[in-house]
């Protein structure tokens, strides 16, 4: 019996040992309009290349192999898959590290992508491989390679319909059909990437982005909260956020920072804007800010927003690719003196959750309220502490929670902890008890 022609959709063999950073390459091959069948060991690709390969359904038409990882078990699967029939007739990319661009011996003549590498790299190299390889047929449909609704779609109606055959014009009906419908509106930015917090961390999410490259936005949510941070060729160039606990607006860097004072700045806000322009740029049109001093407070603002998302253990975050930055994001990237790369963000973030599980059990919660214990601060100097812990310290008066001298103060409620949790160590306050009702 004749095998199947094929999908009408190009397949890709990607064996990459790592799930992690399986995700986002995988994520954006779809995007452009393939199939990709992930095996992270040699048993797997051996299988799917039996069954999807030129030997099978032939949906495989090309083999993409991680050997920056594990040269030696690369090279090992690409031994077992060429003697596969057909196989050696793939052809055949290679993912490979800076440091060691050619892995595998014998293999040099292959075409190689060095790690990191950004996804438009990655399906500019694929679509160069296939060339003369993929017959028209089954090349995805041009009008919509890149269309995340119609590619999709293609795979719904394969899963729940097997064996019946839908046209690229019945599949564009259904697709225009759902966009004009006004209960069910599909997306054109739909998220490349999108998981759970509680399955993977998001350090792990913003080390695989960052050395990938990708220009995006990853949106971080937990309840009625979330976080933004938008990306680009592995630096964050902006942070938004709403609905935290923690004060991280821009406004608390502006005045964290020296260029205005509270009521300076609530005075500003009040002001409403008929334009509805973002704050920061308002505050450099109105002279208050340069933009060299703009770009400083959005490296401070996002480096608390990753130090704060960080922590969250519960919640979800989808990664959406763009094709051009916010524009404050690029009024801020051309000042150039002030960036901060996504490695240097995840250093500082863990280092507060270092500080964070050395205090234990013991760290303040945001809601807790503590008593000064005045005989102990009087024996001491003004001169003794340091300036931020003396404006907390004149805070506690058993009435203000962790969370209102943080918003006093203008800083953050973990900096607002780890000052109390060093003078109740100190015995300079004690938490405030609430007497039991008998």
């Amino acid at each position: 019996m004749p095998a199947p022609s094929g999908p009408s959709q190009p397949g890709i063999l990607y064996y990459d040992p790592n799930t992690t950073t399986a995700k986002l390459a995988t994520a954006g091959l779809r995007l452009a309009g393939y199939q990709v069948f992930n095996a992270h060991t040699q048993q797997d690709a051996v299988e799917l290349c039996k069954r999807h390969g030129p030997a099978g359904d032939r949906a495989i038409m090309a083999l993409l192999l991680d050997a920056a990882a594990d040269p030696a078990a690369s090279a090992g699967v690409l031994r077992a898959l060429v003697q596969i029939p057909g196989g050696a007739q793939l052809p055949g990319i290679l993912l490979v590290s800076r440091s060691n661009p050619n892995p595998i011996p014998g293999a040099e003549d292959l075409p190689a992508l060095r790690r990191p590498f950004s996804t438009p790299a990655l399906i500019k190299i694929v679509e160069e491989a296939l060339e003369g390889h993929v017959p028209a047929a089954s090349k995805a449909p041009a009008q919509s390679p890149l269309d995340p609704a119609v590619t999709r779609l293609k795979h719904l109606l394969g899963d729940h319909f097997p064996g019946q055959e839908f046209s690229d014009a019945d599949v564009d009906h259904f697709v225009r059909a759902l966009r004009h419908d006004e209960e069910f509106a599909i997306q054109a930015d739909k998220p490349a990437i999108r998981g759970s917090l509680g399955g993977v961390r998001l350090e792990a999410v913003l080390e695989m982005l960052g050395n990938s490259g990708v220009r995006g936005v990853l949106k971080v949510e937990q309840g009625s909260s979330w976080g933004k941070l938008h990306l680009d060729a592995g630096r964050i160039r902006l942070a938004e956020v709403k609905g935290t606990e923690e004060d991280l607006k821009l406004g608390r860097f502006v005045v964290e920072g020296g260029f205005m004072r509270d009521e300076q700045l609530e005075a500003f806000i009040v002001g409403k804007d008929p334009e509805q322009r973002p704050l920061g740029s308002r505050l450099v049109e109105g002279g208050f800010l340069s933009p060299a001093e703009l770009a400083q407070i959005l490296v401070d603002q996002a480096r608390a927003l990753i130090s704060h998302l960080l922590a969250w253990k519960q919640g979800t975050f989808t990664f959406t690719p763009t094709v051009e930055l916010d524009p404050m994001a690029t009024a801020a990237a051309a000042q150039g003196r002030a960036e901060l790369t996504i490695a240097d963000a995840l250093l500082d973030g863990l280092r507060l959750l270092d500080e964070q599980a050395l205090m234990g059990p013991h760290i303040p919660d945001v809601d807790d309220v503590y008593l000064r214990i005045d005989e102990q601060v009087a024996k001491l100097s003004r001169e003794a502490l340091p300036r931020d812990e003396l404006a907390v310290l004149e805070l506690v008066n058993g009435r203000n929670s962790v969370k209102e001298i943080a918003r006093k103060t203008r800083t953050g409620t973990f900096a607002v902890a780890r000052v109390l949790y060093r003078h109740a160590k100190a015995n300079l306050v004690r938490k405030r008890v609430m007497p039991v009702t008998v």
